[in-house]
Protein backbone atom coordinates (compact mmCIF):
# COMPACT_ATOMS: atom_id res chain seq x y z
CA UNK A 1 0.00 0.00 0.00
CA UNK A 2 1.35 3.42 -0.97
CA UNK A 3 0.96 6.39 1.35
CA UNK A 4 1.76 10.09 0.86
CA UNK A 5 1.58 12.13 4.06
CA UNK A 6 0.70 15.24 2.05
CA UNK A 7 -2.61 13.73 1.01
CA UNK A 8 -3.13 11.03 3.59
CA UNK A 9 -6.05 8.71 3.06
CA UNK A 10 -9.05 10.10 1.18
CA UNK A 11 -12.36 8.60 2.22
CA UNK A 12 -14.33 9.92 -0.75
CA UNK A 13 -12.14 10.26 -3.86
CA UNK A 14 -15.11 11.36 -5.99
CA UNK A 15 -16.20 14.20 -3.69
CA UNK A 16 -16.66 17.56 -5.37
CA UNK A 17 -13.90 20.04 -4.43
CA UNK A 18 -15.15 22.35 -1.72
CA UNK A 19 -18.00 20.03 -0.71
CA UNK A 20 -18.36 18.91 2.92
CA UNK A 21 -17.04 15.45 2.03
CA UNK A 22 -13.95 16.74 0.22
CA UNK A 23 -10.48 16.28 1.68
CA UNK A 24 -9.16 19.53 3.12
CA UNK A 25 -6.00 21.06 1.75
CA UNK A 26 -2.79 19.78 3.30
CA UNK A 27 -1.48 21.71 6.29
CA UNK A 28 2.08 20.84 7.30
CA UNK A 29 2.15 20.62 11.09
CA UNK A 30 5.81 19.61 11.12
CA UNK A 31 7.61 16.84 12.92
CA UNK A 32 9.00 18.61 15.98
CA UNK A 33 8.88 17.10 19.46
CA UNK A 34 5.97 17.69 21.84
CA UNK A 35 7.22 18.74 25.26
CA UNK A 36 5.50 16.36 27.72
CA UNK A 37 5.63 18.98 30.48
CA UNK A 38 2.75 20.82 28.85
CA UNK A 39 0.59 17.91 29.99
CA UNK A 40 1.35 18.17 33.68
CA UNK A 41 2.92 21.43 34.90
CA UNK A 42 0.99 24.06 36.81
CA UNK A 43 2.79 26.74 34.78
CA UNK A 44 1.31 25.34 31.56
CA UNK A 45 -2.15 25.06 33.10
CA UNK A 46 -1.96 28.71 34.22
CA UNK A 47 -0.91 29.84 30.74
CA UNK A 48 -3.82 27.97 29.19
CA UNK A 49 -6.32 29.37 31.67
CA UNK A 50 -5.19 32.98 31.46
CA UNK A 51 -4.71 33.10 27.69
CA UNK A 52 -6.97 30.47 26.14
CA UNK A 53 -9.79 29.23 28.35
CA UNK A 54 -10.80 32.76 29.31
CA UNK A 55 -10.80 33.93 25.68
CA UNK A 56 -11.99 31.12 23.38
CA UNK A 57 -15.55 29.94 22.91
CA UNK A 58 -16.06 26.62 24.70
CA UNK A 59 -18.99 24.22 24.79
CA UNK A 60 -21.32 24.64 27.77
CA UNK A 61 -24.38 22.46 27.12
CA UNK A 62 -27.55 21.85 25.13
CA UNK A 63 -30.25 24.41 24.36
CA UNK A 64 -33.04 21.85 24.48
CA UNK A 65 -32.17 21.11 28.10
CA UNK A 66 -33.73 24.52 28.88
CA UNK A 67 -36.95 24.59 26.79
CA UNK A 68 -38.97 27.09 28.85
CA UNK A 69 -38.23 30.67 29.86
CA UNK A 70 -36.51 30.55 33.24
CA UNK A 71 -35.12 27.04 32.78
CA UNK A 72 -31.38 26.83 33.43
CA UNK A 73 -28.45 24.48 33.63
CA UNK A 74 -25.27 24.85 35.63
CA UNK A 75 -21.87 24.24 34.10
CA UNK A 76 -18.63 24.10 36.07
CA UNK A 77 -15.59 24.85 33.97
CA UNK A 78 -12.12 24.87 35.46
CA UNK A 79 -11.97 27.51 38.14
CA UNK A 80 -15.39 28.99 37.31
CA UNK A 81 -19.07 28.07 37.41
CA UNK A 82 -21.84 29.46 35.20
CA UNK A 83 -25.62 29.56 34.96
CA UNK A 84 -27.04 29.23 31.44
CA UNK A 85 -30.68 30.33 31.34
CA UNK A 86 -33.41 30.68 28.73
CA UNK A 87 -34.57 34.31 28.58
CA UNK A 88 -37.12 34.21 25.73
CA UNK A 89 -39.06 32.10 23.27
CA UNK A 90 -36.54 32.22 20.42
CA UNK A 91 -34.04 29.38 19.89
CA UNK A 92 -31.12 31.70 20.66
CA UNK A 93 -32.73 33.58 23.59
CA UNK A 94 -30.24 32.22 26.08
CA UNK A 95 -27.93 34.05 28.48
CA UNK A 96 -25.02 32.98 30.65
CA UNK A 97 -23.96 34.44 34.00
CA UNK A 98 -21.19 33.68 36.44
CA UNK A 99 -22.65 31.47 39.14
CA UNK A 100 -21.49 33.86 41.84
CA UNK A 101 -23.53 36.07 44.13
CA UNK A 102 -22.02 39.60 44.11
CA UNK A 103 -22.71 39.95 47.83
CA UNK A 104 -20.41 37.32 49.38
CA UNK A 105 -19.53 34.99 46.49
CA UNK A 106 -21.98 32.20 47.26
CA UNK A 107 -22.98 29.89 44.40
CA UNK A 108 -26.48 30.70 43.17
CA UNK A 109 -27.27 27.44 41.37
CA UNK A 110 -26.31 24.12 42.94
CA UNK A 111 -28.13 21.54 40.79
CA UNK A 112 -27.25 20.53 37.23
CA UNK A 113 -30.68 21.56 35.91
CA UNK A 114 -33.51 23.67 37.27
CA UNK A 115 -35.94 26.55 36.85
CA UNK A 116 -36.14 29.92 38.55
CA UNK A 117 -38.61 30.40 41.40
CA UNK A 118 -42.24 31.39 40.84
CA UNK A 119 -41.31 35.07 40.95
CA UNK A 120 -39.04 34.58 37.94
CA UNK A 121 -35.83 35.13 39.90
CA UNK A 122 -32.72 33.37 41.03
CA UNK A 123 -32.34 33.51 44.80
CA UNK A 124 -29.12 33.29 46.77
CA UNK A 125 -29.66 30.73 49.54
CA UNK A 126 -27.18 32.46 51.87
CA UNK A 127 -28.69 35.92 52.40
CA UNK A 128 -31.72 35.94 50.13
CA UNK A 129 -30.66 38.37 47.41
CA UNK A 130 -32.71 37.91 44.23
CA UNK A 131 -31.67 38.29 40.58
CA UNK A 132 -33.63 38.32 37.32
CA UNK A 133 -32.92 35.91 34.47
CA UNK A 134 -31.07 38.77 32.79
CA UNK A 135 -28.76 38.91 35.83
CA UNK A 136 -30.10 42.21 37.16
CA UNK A 137 -30.45 42.77 40.89
CA UNK A 138 -34.12 42.50 41.91
CA UNK A 139 -33.84 42.54 45.68
CA UNK A 140 -31.29 43.14 48.41
CA UNK A 141 -32.86 41.63 51.51
CA UNK A 142 -33.05 44.08 54.43
CA UNK A 143 -31.58 46.77 52.23
CA UNK A 144 -31.98 49.24 55.07
CA UNK A 145 -28.89 47.87 56.84
CA UNK A 146 -26.59 48.76 53.91
CA UNK A 147 -25.12 52.22 53.58
CA UNK A 148 -26.44 53.59 50.24
CA UNK A 149 -23.03 54.10 48.69
CA UNK A 150 -22.19 50.39 49.18
CA UNK A 151 -25.01 49.17 46.94
CA UNK A 152 -25.61 52.20 44.74
CA UNK A 153 -24.46 50.24 41.69
CA UNK A 154 -27.16 47.58 42.35
CA UNK A 155 -24.76 44.64 41.99
CA UNK A 156 -26.18 41.85 39.83
CA UNK A 157 -24.90 38.63 38.32
CA UNK A 158 -22.04 39.24 35.91
CA UNK A 159 -22.78 37.99 32.41
CA UNK A 160 -20.55 36.44 29.75
CA UNK A 161 -20.96 36.10 26.02
CA UNK A 162 -23.22 33.21 25.08
CA UNK A 163 -23.81 31.77 21.60
CA UNK A 164 -25.96 28.99 20.18
CA UNK A 165 -25.42 26.91 17.05
CA UNK A 166 -27.73 24.04 16.13
CA UNK A 167 -28.88 23.71 19.78
CA UNK A 168 -25.29 23.61 21.12
CA UNK A 169 -24.55 26.37 23.64
CA UNK A 170 -21.11 27.96 23.89
CA UNK A 171 -19.63 30.49 26.32
CA UNK A 172 -16.79 32.97 25.99
CA UNK A 173 -15.45 34.82 29.00
CA UNK A 174 -13.78 37.38 26.73
CA UNK A 175 -15.54 40.72 26.38
CA UNK A 176 -14.81 40.82 22.66
CA UNK A 177 -13.10 38.75 19.99
CA UNK A 178 -14.21 36.45 17.19
CA UNK A 179 -17.85 35.45 16.96
CA UNK A 180 -18.93 31.89 17.66
CA UNK A 181 -19.51 31.23 13.96
CA UNK A 182 -16.00 32.44 13.17
CA UNK A 183 -14.56 29.95 15.65
CA UNK A 184 -16.71 27.11 14.25
CA UNK A 185 -15.28 27.81 10.78
CA UNK A 186 -16.56 25.29 8.18
CA UNK A 187 -18.47 23.01 10.56
CA UNK A 188 -21.87 24.76 10.33
CA UNK A 189 -21.77 24.44 6.56
CA UNK A 190 -20.65 20.81 6.72
CA UNK A 191 -23.39 19.84 9.19
CA UNK A 192 -26.22 22.10 8.09
CA UNK A 193 -28.40 19.13 7.14
CA UNK A 194 -28.22 17.52 10.59
CA UNK A 195 -31.07 18.78 12.82
CA UNK A 196 -29.40 18.53 16.22
CA UNK A 197 -32.59 19.84 17.85
CA UNK A 198 -34.36 16.56 16.96
CA UNK A 199 -31.82 14.39 18.77
CA UNK A 200 -32.45 13.66 22.43
CA UNK A 201 -30.12 12.73 25.27
CA UNK A 202 -30.01 8.98 25.78
CA UNK A 203 -27.21 9.02 28.35
CA UNK A 204 -25.03 11.66 30.01
CA UNK A 205 -22.00 10.71 32.10
CA UNK A 206 -19.37 12.83 33.82
CA UNK A 207 -16.27 11.79 35.75
CA UNK A 208 -12.99 13.14 37.04
CA UNK A 209 -10.06 11.46 35.31
CA UNK A 210 -6.52 11.14 36.64
CA UNK A 211 -5.15 12.78 33.52
CA UNK A 212 -4.65 16.22 32.05
CA UNK A 213 -7.55 17.36 29.85
CA UNK A 214 -5.28 17.19 26.79
CA UNK A 215 -4.16 13.64 27.59
CA UNK A 216 -7.82 12.65 27.61
CA UNK A 217 -8.63 14.60 24.46
CA UNK A 218 -5.73 13.07 22.52
CA UNK A 219 -7.31 9.63 22.80
CA UNK A 220 -10.36 10.82 20.87
CA UNK A 221 -8.89 12.81 17.97
CA UNK A 222 -7.21 9.84 16.30
CA UNK A 223 -8.27 6.29 15.42
CA UNK A 224 -4.77 4.87 15.12
CA UNK A 225 -5.39 3.09 18.42
CA UNK A 226 -8.58 1.31 17.31
CA UNK A 227 -7.11 -2.04 16.23
CA UNK A 228 -5.54 -2.64 19.63
CA UNK A 229 -8.04 -0.90 21.89
CA UNK A 230 -11.37 -1.45 20.10
CA UNK A 231 -11.08 -4.76 18.20
CA UNK A 232 -14.85 -5.24 18.28
CA UNK A 233 -15.33 -2.46 15.69
CA UNK A 234 -13.09 -4.10 13.08
CA UNK A 235 -15.86 -6.07 11.31
CA UNK A 236 -17.72 -2.90 10.34
CA UNK A 237 -15.39 0.09 10.75
CA UNK A 238 -12.39 1.56 8.98
CA UNK A 239 -9.41 2.00 11.28
CA UNK A 240 -6.46 2.65 8.97
CA UNK A 241 -7.81 4.48 5.92
CA UNK A 242 -9.52 7.28 7.82
CA UNK A 243 -9.52 10.82 6.48
CA UNK A 244 -8.00 13.56 8.62
CA UNK A 245 -8.79 17.21 7.82
CA UNK A 246 -7.38 20.39 9.37
CA UNK A 247 -9.22 23.71 9.22
CA UNK A 248 -8.86 27.18 10.73
CA UNK A 249 -9.50 28.20 14.37
CA UNK A 250 -8.25 24.84 15.65
CA UNK A 251 -11.14 22.96 14.04
CA UNK A 252 -10.37 19.51 12.66
CA UNK A 253 -12.16 16.42 11.42
CA UNK A 254 -11.71 12.67 11.23
CA UNK A 255 -13.90 10.68 8.83
CA UNK A 256 -14.37 7.03 9.87
CA UNK A 257 -16.10 5.06 7.10
CA UNK A 258 -18.43 2.33 8.36
CA UNK A 259 -20.39 -0.62 7.07
CA UNK A 260 -18.01 -2.59 4.86
CA UNK A 261 -15.10 -5.02 5.07
CA UNK A 262 -11.93 -2.94 5.13
CA UNK A 263 -8.45 -3.59 3.78
CA UNK A 264 -7.49 -4.96 7.21
CA UNK A 265 -9.02 -8.26 6.05
CA UNK A 266 -7.59 -10.53 3.36
CA UNK A 267 -11.09 -11.77 2.53
CA UNK A 268 -13.11 -8.73 1.52
CA UNK A 269 -15.76 -10.70 -0.37
CA UNK A 270 -17.38 -12.56 2.52
CA UNK A 271 -19.75 -10.55 4.71
CA UNK A 272 -18.90 -11.21 8.39
CA UNK A 273 -21.64 -11.89 10.93
CA UNK A 274 -20.81 -8.68 12.81
CA UNK A 275 -21.59 -6.64 9.72
CA UNK A 276 -24.85 -8.49 9.19
CA UNK A 277 -25.77 -7.73 12.82
CA UNK A 278 -25.08 -4.06 12.18
CA UNK A 279 -27.53 -4.17 9.27
CA UNK A 280 -30.15 -6.10 11.23
CA UNK A 281 -29.96 -3.60 14.10
CA UNK A 282 -31.64 -1.02 11.85
CA UNK A 283 -34.31 -3.48 10.73
CA UNK A 284 -32.54 -4.75 7.62
CA UNK A 285 -32.62 -8.31 6.38
CA UNK A 286 -29.13 -9.53 5.37
CA UNK A 287 -30.74 -12.06 3.03
CA UNK A 288 -31.90 -9.17 0.83
CA UNK A 289 -28.28 -8.22 0.08
CA UNK A 290 -26.63 -11.56 -0.58
CA UNK A 291 -25.31 -10.31 -3.93
CA UNK A 292 -23.12 -7.66 -2.32
CA UNK A 293 -19.54 -8.38 -1.37
CA UNK A 294 -18.13 -7.40 1.99
CA UNK A 295 -16.19 -4.45 0.58
CA UNK A 296 -19.32 -2.90 -0.94
CA UNK A 297 -21.71 -3.70 1.90
CA UNK A 298 -21.94 -0.04 2.92
CA UNK A 299 -24.44 0.29 0.08
CA UNK A 300 -26.74 -2.07 1.95
CA UNK A 301 -26.28 -0.15 5.20
CA UNK A 302 -27.13 3.15 3.49
CA UNK A 303 -30.35 1.74 2.08
CA UNK A 304 -31.40 0.09 5.33
CA UNK A 305 -30.75 3.25 7.35
CA UNK A 306 -32.69 5.36 4.84
CA UNK A 307 -35.61 2.94 5.17
CA UNK A 308 -35.26 3.15 8.96
CA UNK A 309 -35.46 6.95 8.77
CA UNK A 310 -38.59 6.87 6.59
CA UNK A 311 -40.32 4.50 9.01
CA UNK A 312 -39.69 6.93 11.83
CA UNK A 313 -40.42 10.16 9.96
CA UNK A 314 -36.92 11.62 9.79
CA UNK A 315 -36.74 13.41 6.46
CA UNK A 316 -33.31 15.00 6.94
CA UNK A 317 -31.81 11.77 5.58
CA UNK A 318 -33.05 12.96 2.16
CA UNK A 319 -30.48 15.77 2.35
CA UNK A 320 -27.58 13.54 3.39
CA UNK A 321 -25.22 11.71 1.07
CA UNK A 322 -24.91 7.93 1.42
CA UNK A 323 -21.57 8.51 3.14
CA UNK A 324 -23.18 10.82 5.69
CA UNK A 325 -25.91 8.26 6.28
CA UNK A 326 -23.42 5.48 7.06
CA UNK A 327 -20.21 7.07 8.34
CA UNK A 328 -18.87 8.75 11.47
CA UNK A 329 -17.85 12.37 10.88
CA UNK A 330 -15.84 13.28 13.96
CA UNK A 331 -15.20 17.00 14.51
CA UNK A 332 -13.00 18.56 17.14
CA UNK A 333 -14.27 22.01 18.07
CA UNK A 334 -11.46 23.89 19.74
CA UNK A 335 -10.81 23.86 22.59
CA UNK A 336 -12.92 21.28 24.38
CA UNK A 337 -15.34 19.02 22.49
CA UNK A 338 -15.39 16.25 19.94
CA UNK A 339 -18.57 15.49 18.00
CA UNK A 340 -19.05 12.02 16.54
CA UNK A 341 -21.84 12.87 14.11
CA UNK A 342 -23.92 10.02 12.73
CA UNK A 343 -27.14 10.31 10.74
CA UNK A 344 -29.09 8.82 13.67
CA UNK A 345 -26.92 9.62 16.69
CA UNK A 346 -24.39 12.11 18.06
CA UNK A 347 -21.74 11.60 20.72
CA UNK A 348 -20.52 14.82 22.35
CA UNK A 349 -17.39 14.39 24.44
CA UNK A 350 -16.37 17.30 26.64
CA UNK A 351 -12.90 17.90 28.08
CA UNK A 352 -12.41 20.46 30.85
CA UNK A 353 -9.45 21.40 33.02
CA UNK A 354 -9.53 20.50 36.69
CA UNK A 355 -9.89 23.56 38.97
CA UNK A 356 -6.58 23.00 40.77
CA UNK A 357 -4.72 19.89 39.56
CA UNK A 358 -3.22 19.86 36.05
CA UNK A 359 -2.95 16.06 36.21
CA UNK A 360 -6.71 15.68 36.57
CA UNK A 361 -9.56 16.70 34.28
CA UNK A 362 -13.32 16.59 33.98
CA UNK A 363 -14.65 14.33 31.23
CA UNK A 364 -18.25 14.26 30.04
CA UNK A 365 -19.91 12.11 27.35
CA UNK A 366 -23.39 13.01 26.09
CA UNK A 367 -24.94 10.33 23.88
CA UNK A 368 -27.82 11.68 21.77
CA UNK A 369 -30.14 9.79 19.44
CA UNK A 370 -33.17 10.28 17.23
CA UNK A 371 -36.17 9.05 19.26
CA UNK A 372 -38.10 6.09 17.83
CA UNK A 373 -41.18 6.17 20.05
CA UNK A 374 -43.79 3.47 19.72
CA UNK A 375 -41.63 1.00 17.81
CA UNK A 376 -40.11 -2.34 18.63
CA UNK A 377 -36.67 -1.17 17.58
CA UNK A 378 -34.06 -0.25 20.12
CA UNK A 379 -31.69 2.71 19.98
CA UNK A 380 -27.91 2.47 19.63
CA UNK A 381 -25.71 4.27 22.12
CA UNK A 382 -23.51 6.57 20.02
CA UNK A 383 -20.68 5.80 22.43
CA UNK A 384 -20.67 2.18 21.36
CA UNK A 385 -19.88 2.83 17.67
CA UNK A 386 -21.76 -0.33 16.81
CA UNK A 387 -24.87 -2.45 17.30
CA UNK A 388 -25.11 -2.14 21.06
CA UNK A 389 -28.58 -1.14 22.23
CA UNK A 390 -29.01 0.39 25.66
CA UNK A 391 -32.55 1.80 25.49
CA UNK A 392 -35.81 -0.07 25.78
CA UNK A 393 -38.15 -0.36 22.79
CA UNK A 394 -40.34 2.70 22.47
CA UNK A 395 -37.81 5.18 23.83
CA UNK A 396 -39.05 8.66 22.90
CA UNK A 397 -36.52 10.93 24.60
CA UNK A 398 -39.24 12.76 26.53
CA UNK A 399 -37.52 12.32 29.90
CA UNK A 400 -34.08 13.86 30.11
CA UNK A 401 -31.82 11.45 32.05
CA UNK A 402 -29.72 12.93 34.87
CA UNK A 403 -25.96 13.31 34.59
CA UNK A 404 -24.44 10.09 35.90
CA UNK A 405 -21.12 9.63 37.67
CA UNK A 406 -20.11 6.02 36.96
CA UNK A 407 -17.97 4.39 39.63
CA UNK A 408 -17.12 1.35 37.50
CA UNK A 409 -15.26 1.83 34.23
CA UNK A 410 -17.39 -0.90 32.66
CA UNK A 411 -20.41 1.39 33.07
CA UNK A 412 -18.97 3.73 30.44
CA UNK A 413 -20.02 1.40 27.61
CA UNK A 414 -17.93 -1.00 25.58
CA UNK A 415 -15.84 1.46 23.56
CA UNK A 416 -15.52 4.34 26.01
CA UNK A 417 -14.52 2.03 28.86
CA UNK A 418 -11.61 0.77 26.78
CA UNK A 419 -10.34 4.34 26.36
CA UNK A 420 -11.01 5.19 30.00
CA UNK A 421 -8.66 2.45 31.18
CA UNK A 422 -5.78 3.75 29.11
CA UNK A 423 -5.96 7.52 29.52
CA UNK A 424 -4.66 7.56 33.15
CA UNK A 425 -1.91 5.12 32.18
CA UNK A 426 -0.72 7.54 29.48
CA UNK A 427 -0.63 10.35 32.03
CA UNK A 428 1.63 8.26 34.26
CA UNK A 429 4.01 7.61 31.37
CA UNK A 430 4.18 11.29 30.48
CA UNK A 431 5.83 11.95 33.86
CA UNK A 432 8.56 9.34 33.34
CA UNK A 433 12.11 10.70 33.10
CA UNK A 434 12.54 8.24 30.22
CA UNK A 435 9.83 9.81 28.08
CA UNK A 436 11.06 12.40 25.57
CA UNK A 437 7.68 13.36 24.13
CA UNK A 438 5.09 12.17 21.64
CA UNK A 439 6.29 10.48 18.44
CA UNK A 440 3.29 11.24 16.23
CA UNK A 441 2.07 9.71 12.99
CA UNK A 442 0.15 11.65 10.36
CA UNK A 443 -2.98 9.91 11.66
CA UNK A 444 -2.37 11.83 14.90
CA UNK A 445 -1.89 15.19 13.21
CA UNK A 446 -4.96 16.64 14.89
CA UNK A 447 -2.98 16.63 18.15
CA UNK A 448 -0.27 18.84 16.67
CA UNK A 449 -2.96 21.03 15.14
CA UNK A 450 -4.82 21.90 18.34
CA UNK A 451 -1.61 22.28 20.35
CA UNK A 452 -0.49 24.85 17.77
CA UNK A 453 -3.80 26.68 18.31
CA UNK A 454 -3.17 26.76 22.06
CA UNK A 455 0.28 28.18 21.32
CA UNK A 456 -1.34 30.86 19.18
CA UNK A 457 -3.55 31.94 22.08
CA UNK A 458 -0.64 31.88 24.49
CA UNK A 459 1.59 33.79 22.08
CA UNK A 460 4.21 31.06 21.97
CA UNK A 461 5.93 30.02 18.72
CA UNK A 462 4.62 26.65 17.51
CA UNK A 463 7.03 23.82 18.02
Amino acid sequence: MEYDYRTGFVAYPDAEPGSPAAKADFVDMGTGPIDPSRYWTKEEADLEWDNMWTKAWWFAGLAHDIPEVGDYFKVDHGRESFIVVRTGEGPDDIAAHYNVCPHRGNRIAHSDFGSVSDDGCFRCDFHGWRFGIDGSNKEIRDEIIFRPEVIAHRPGLKSVRCGVWNSLVFISMAEDGPSLLEQLDVMPEHLKNYPFDKYRVLRDIQVCWDANWKTALDAFVEFYHADDVHPQVLPFSETLECQYDLYDQGLSRMVIPLGYVTSRFEDRETVPEGLKMFLAFFGGNPADFEGLSGKEYDQALAKVKRDWAKRHGYDHFDNLSDEQVTDDWNYFVFPNITLNVFSDAILIQVFRPHPTDPEKSMYRAISMNLPVAGTEEMVMDAGSFGPEAISEPGWDGAVRPPIETPTDIEDFGSVLSQDARRVPEVQKGLRSRSFDGYVLSESEVRIRHYLAEIDRYIGRPSR
